[in-house]
């Protein structure tokens, strides 16, 4: 691969600031554009909240991830990890360049933290060659076993699904 390719990794706590005082979605999404990364990583993106959707004046009327995306990032997955009475959040991928692949695998430990590893096959091009980027994005559990657990799953799940010589990226 000969083309740079910029990566941001971001976790937007679902779009509110620490302690959940403020929604500052629209401030995480200026700061994102800021950077102007080629690949965004986003951990804690909400898909769908209905009683967010009522209470906050300024919650988006499609899901974060396509709010955040806007005409930035045309391409872009969505990994639902966490699903509740009231919607899902999870993980997202936004990239500049076509995702040709997304799956999202379950790494949860436990029954009380549900956990992805969202992958996305980007197709990155350059003046001189086309090739592809194997992007996974997650977000690791609080606790140190149930995380050395999740690493183990996260290298037999790549090992399975990637071939050796193809460049990957983590984040998280």
């Amino acid at each position: 691969m000969t083309a740079a390719v910029t990566l941001l990794s971001y976790n937007i706590h679902k779009g509110f600031s620490s302690r959940n005082v403020r929604f500052i979605l629209s401030e995480l999404k200026q700061a994102i554009m800021d950077v102007g990364a080629d690949i965004v990583f986003l951990q804690e993106v909400v898909g769908d909240h209905a009683g967010h959707r009522q209470k906050i004046a300024s919650w988006p009327s499609e899901a974060q991830f396509e709010y955040l995306a806007d005409t930035v990032w045309s391409h872009y997955a969505y990994g639902k990890n966490a699903v509740y009475d009231q919607g899902h959040h999870g993980n997202a991928i936004l990239s500049k360049f076509p995702i040709v692949v997304d799956e999202n695998h379950d790494i949860s430990v436990g029954k009380h933290e549900q956990r992805g590893l969202l992958r996305a096959r980007v197709a990155v091009d350059d003046q001189e060659q086309s090739t592809s980027l194997e992007c996974f994005c997650t977000h690791l559990g609080l606790f140190r076993r149930g995380r050395d657990a999740q690493f183990r799953m996260l290298a037999e799940h790549i090992d399975a699904v990637v071939p050796r010589e193809q460049p990957i990226v983590l984040a998280g």
